[in-house]
This record gives C-alpha cells, sequence and structure tokens, in this order.
C-alpha cells in the first residue's frame, strides 16, 4: 500500500477539511446518538445502540430483509437480457431498442446512487431504503404489464431510480445494525446474495420466458418487493448521521445525467439517425431536424462531452468553496483508487455486453430456447464462483495488482475467442470451454481490483470510495452496451445488405424490404422482416442472410467487447501493487468485491 503522509492536498483541500473539523461540532444528532448508552465503539463504527454483535432473530430478520430487496436488485440487471428476443418479437422493436432497454437502468442506477447513498443518511436510511423498494416494484409492474416500448422504457427508469435509493441502504442498515462477528456474517451473506442473484438472472429469465411469460420476468420482483417492505416496517430501526451543513449537489446531479443521457442517445441512435450527417428525419411534436445539419446523434455526443467537461469544473469548484461534491476529486491524488477507477470503468464496457449480445445469438441464429440460453451461461458462473475466493489467497501471497491483469488477460482471450468461434453452426460444446475462461478471469479480477480501489483511500473515505466505484461500474455497463450494441447494429445492417446485393436466389422485387429491415434493425425480429410469397429455397436464402448478419455481427461486438477488456487490463499496470488488504478487510470493505450489477 502506498504511503501519502507526504503529499501536498490540492487547493481547497485543507479548506475542506477545516470545514469538515467545523461539521463535527454541528452535526444534528438523532435519536439514537443522544443514547447515554452510546459507545464509544459505535461511535467510530456509525453503529446505533441497537446494534449487535450475535445474530439474534431480529438480526437474522433485518438480514433477510435486506437480502430480498438486493437479491431483486441484481436479478434484474442481468434477468432482462435472456428476454430481450421474445421482448422484441412481442413488441415488434429493433436491436437497438433492445439496447435502450438495457442502458437506461444501469444508466439511472449509476447516476443516482451517490446522491441517494448520501440523502439516505441525512434523511433516514429505513426511509430511503422502503421508499426505494416502493418505487422498484412500481416500476417493475410497469414493465410487466406494458404494451409498448415507450411505456417500458418509463418503467425501467422507475426501477433505475428505486435501485438507486435502495442498493446503497442495504449496506448502510447493515453497517449501523450489526457490529463484531454478526457484522462479518451480515456482509458476508450480503455479498453472497449479490452473487448468486447475478448468476440466477439468466436462468430465471430463461425459465419464466420459456414456460411462462417474459413479463414474469419483471412480475417477480412485485411479491418479493412488498415482503420486504413490511420486513423493513416491522424491523428495521430509522437511522440517520444529519448534517445541518451538508449541501446536496443538485448541479452536479443534472449535470451528469444529460451529459450521460446525450452520450448514450448520441451511441444508440447513431445508427438510426446518422453518425454525422442526418439518414433519417427525427421528428418531435411535429418539428422536424434540419436535413442540411449535422445529425442530432453526432450532435448529442459532441454536447454530451461539453458537458462533461462542465460537471467537472463544477466539481472542482464546488470542492475549492469547501462544499461536498458528487464526485470526490480529491481522490484521485491516490495511485491505486485513480487508476482502479479508470479500469473499472473500461473494463465494465466491455464486460457487460457480452451476455447482452450472445443471448441475441443464441436464440435468433442457433435457435436456443430462452431456458437453454440460460444453462448455456452456467459455465462462466461456475468458474466465476470457484475462482474467486482462490484469487483472495494469492492476492495475500503475491498482491492484487497482478492477479488482477491475469484475470482481465483471461477476459480478452476469452471474449476474443469468442469472435473467432462464432459461427452459424458450430457445436455450442465449443462456447463452453471459453465461457468457462472468462468466468475464470472475472473471479481473479473483479474482486482484487475493488478491494484495491478500497484500500487505496484513507478508511474514512472508504464509503465515498466504494459509492463511486459501483457509479462508475454501472454508468461503464450501460455505455458498454450502447457502444458495443451499435457496432452490432451497424454490422448487421452492412453485411445483411452485402449478401442481398449477392444473392441470385432471393427476387429483387422482395430485396427492398428486406433491406429496409436491416436498416432499420431487424424490427420486431427475422420472422416480422420476412415477406410473403417466398418459395421454400428463397426462404431459405433470406434466413442464411439474416443468420450471417447477425452472427458476424455478434463477432464484431464480441472482438470490439475484447479490445476494452485489453485495455483495462493495459491500465490495470499502472496500479500500485500492495500485498495485503488487510485495512480493507479490517473495515468490513471487501464484501463489496461483489458490487451491487455483477457481469454474470
Amino acid at each position: 500500500m502506498q504511503h501519502h503522509g507526504r503529499l501536498q492536498p490540492p487547493q481547497g483541500l485543507k479548506q475542506r477539511e477545516i470545514v469538515r473539523q467545523g461539521r463535527a461540532k454541528n452535526m444534528e444528532e438523532t435519536p439514537e446518538s443522544k443514547s447515554p448508552n452510546l459507545s464509544k465503539q459505535q461511535i467510530s463504527t456509525g453503529t446505533s445502540p441497537a446494534a449487535s454483535s450475535t445474530l439474534g432473530r431480529r438480526q437474522f430478520i433485518i438480514l433477510l430483509v435486506l437480502s430480498l430487496a438486493l437479491a431483486v436488485i441484481v436479478i434484474d440487471a442481468t434477468i432482462v437480457n435472456i428476454a430481450l428476443p421474445s421482448i422484441q418479437r412481442d413488441f415488434r422493436v429493433s436491436v437497438k431498442d433492445l439496447e435502450w432497454i438495457v442502458s437506461l437502468y444501469a444508466l439511472i442506477f449509476g447516476s443516482f446512487l451517490l446522491t441517494w447513498g448520501k440523502l439516505g443518511d441525512e434523511f433516514g436510511r429505513k426511509r430511503i431504503f422502503i421508499g426505494g423498494v416502493v418505487l422498484f416494484v412500481f416500476g417493475s409492474i410497469g414493465d410487466g404489464v406494458s404494451g409498448n416500448l415507450t411505456n417500458m422504457l418509463v418503467g425501467r427508469v422507475i426501477q433505475g431510480f428505486g435501485a438507486a435509493m435502495a442498493a446503497p441502504s442495504t449496506l448502510s442498515i447493515l453497517t449501523t445494525t450489526f457490529t463484531g462477528r454478526a457484522r462479518g456474517i451480515a456482509f458476508g451473506t450480503w455479498g453472497a446474495v449479490a452473487g448468486a442473484s447475478a448468476v440466477l438472472g439468466p436462468l430465471l429469465g430463461g425459465y419464466f420466458t420459456t414456460y411462462w411469460s417474459w413479463r414474469w420476468a419483471f412480475l417477480i420482483n412485485v411479491p418479493i418487493g412488498i415482503v420486504a417492505v413490511v420486513g423493513a416496517l416491522l424491523v428495521i430501526k430509522e437511522s440517520k448521521f444529519r448534517d445541518p451543513n451538508y449541501s446536496t449537489d443538485y448541479a452536479g446531479v443534472t449535470v451528469i445525467t444529460l451529459s450521460l443521457s446525450a452520450l448514450l442517445f448520441g451511441f444508440i441512435e447513431g445508427q438510426t439517425y446518422g453518425w454525422l450527417t442526418p439518414s433519417e428525419t427525427f421528428s418531435v411534436a411535429g418539428i422536424n431536424w434540419p436535413s442540411n445539419s449535422v445529425s442530432l446523434s453526432a450532435l448529442s455526443i459532441i454536447s454530451g462531452l461539453i458537458l462533461l467537461g462542465v460537471f467537472g469544473f463544477l466539481q472542482r469548484r464546488r470542492q475549492r468553496a469547501g462544499k461536498d461534491s458528487l464526485f470526490d476529486i480529491s481522490l484521485l491524488r491516490y495511485k491505486g483508487f485513480r487508476y482502479g477507477i479508470i479500469t473499472v470503468t473500461i473494463v465494465s464496457m466491455g464486460e457487460f455486453a457480452v451476455i447482452f449480445f450472445l443471448s441475441i445469438y443464441f436464440q435468433i441464429v442457433r435457435g436456443l430456447s430462452a431456458i437453454d440460453t440460460g444453462v448455456t451461461f452456467l459455465p462462466l458462473a461456475i468458474s466465476l464462483f470457484i475462482t474467486a475466493p482462490i484469487a483472495g489467497l494469492l492476492s495475500n501471497k503475491i498482491g492484487p495488482k497482478w492477479i488482477i491483469t491475469a484475470g482481465m488477460v483471461l477476459e480478452a482471450t476469452a471474449i476474443f475467442s469468442l469472435s473467432q468461434i462464432t459461427t452459424v453452426d458450430n457445436p455450442l460444446v465449443y462456447f463452453y470451454p471459453v465461457l468457462a475462461v472468462y468466468g475464470i478471469g472475472i473471479g481473479l479480477a473483479l474482486g482484487q481490483l475493488v478491494s484495491t480501489v478500497l484500500g487505496s483511500v484513507p478508511w474514512q473515505r472508504a464509503g465515498v470510495a466504494s459509492g463511486t466505484n459501483n457509479t462508475v461500474r454501472q454508468i461503464g455497463s450501460a455505455f458498454g452496451v450502447a457502444v458495443i450494441g451499435a457496432v452490432l447494429v451497424a454490422t448487421i445492417s452492412a453485411v445483411g445488405q452485402a449478401d442481398l446485393a449477392a444473392s441470385t436466389i432471393i427476387p429483387d422485387q422482395f430485396k427492398a424490404s428486406l433491406a429496409q429491415a436491416f436498416n432499420s434493425g431487424l424490427t420486431g425480429g427475422i420472422l416480422s422482416s420476412i415477406p410473403p410469397g417466398l418459395t421454400a429455397a428463397q426462404l431459405a436464402a433470406v434466413i442464411t442472410v439474416f443468420n450471417d448478419a447477425i452472427t458476424q455481427g455478434t463477432r464484431w461486438a464480441a472482438f470490439t467487447a475484447s479490445i476494452f477488456v485489453a485495455l483495462g487490463a493495459a491500465s490495470s499496470l499502472l496500479i500500485p501493487n500492495a500485498k495485503s488488504t488487510a485495512k480493507a478487510k479490517a473495515l468490513g470493505v471487501a464484501v463489496e468485491k461483489i458490487p451491487i450489477s455483477a457481469e454474470t
């Protein structure tokens, strides 16, 4: 671990520390903190007098309630991927529309995670937790009964808000409820639930989609959420840490959300509205985007980058003024945190998209059912769980840096291998060892990377570092699906139209409508894109064209994802190697080795 005692604080940091010292005298105590029985341990660890070092009946129920809420949040991040082809057919939407379903949830979740974590401390962790679960349930109902894409996206936004409220509250409630040995058990359970839920997501999504309906992939959250809310009302005691000097960075939240939304729109809609010049008319309320100007997608990307710069400026200005900011820029002076966060962001863009494009390929090209698709990903999940604890043991001996790098090299190699073995008719057994290697890579790198990020900062800032880590992971996943999805859609369109033009079997009178289907991103799936009146031979030729286009799109998507992960491996070489994460483990933050949204 690096020592930073001689580092000079950045400009404005001393002022911020003075402000913080002043706050200590002005903190508004909660009823719990006024208790005469408040111990020194409770003051130092942030626990309430109700906290217990033994896992009694009440503590067990609290742990169960929090685990249920965490489970539905994590499952929701992965369960939807398996249901995407069915949603595409039912809603008659394009592949790029499916990107919105995945990315929008992650974007909202990540953008508001830090803010709601702090507001939970200010206004009550129990209150924010319950409000978040209620919102999440309402969003799930909206998704489950939605009749079109627009309604589903509204539901995904509501789910994202709810998840951003509830997820950080689960950890803060655990911290204030448990002490000693019980805290270790509680956090260990939290991590196990997060990991198990990530694995169950694809399997549950496949089961519901195959045997019931994809709608149950969302509606299953409703009864679980209701149980969690009722349980929270009955057993969880309110706790808060109100700072009268704290001011929520509403400007920062607004600017970063607008920036990321603009970037996301540009990358997802670029294939539709043109990357540089308009290729299709964009119209809102009868107003058309000028056809002789720069495309709306290009303008969105440029605007998003400008707003990102504005966000950085606003954050620095608030910190120089001694005010709380959404992102604590001063943490970047710690080398392990700085390069660790960069690595998390880059590698998340590659990792999270893999399930997205493979689910489409397996179900559309290879004809697998949703449940069979979920089972296909089991080698990934099993190898991840076997490898993760081994990575911790190796890290204690040689340090986390080389474990992280080795894991990401394995990930990049496995994803690149996917780009090579993905064909229209290669045996599916070829994918099992590759996915297993991919899981080994994630198991090696994921936990050690998070532990390094948290262990690189002073223990007092571990909570901020943890929130930042989960935020950039969510945002990275959103943009990974958007960027790699754009590669997928563009390749499908280009290859499909080229194959159509070269075909001597498909009649010319059908080629125009088929070309339009490729341009629109296969709206409604393959079957709805096939025109009537084709002979058996012509139909076979059309299906061959579609399968080849999607296969090539998958190959290029995998290749692009492997580049992101390889870049992450390269950036991990800049992380300092510390041969002990004892500091992080002593704080109980090592349980965050499994983040709120996992790759599987």
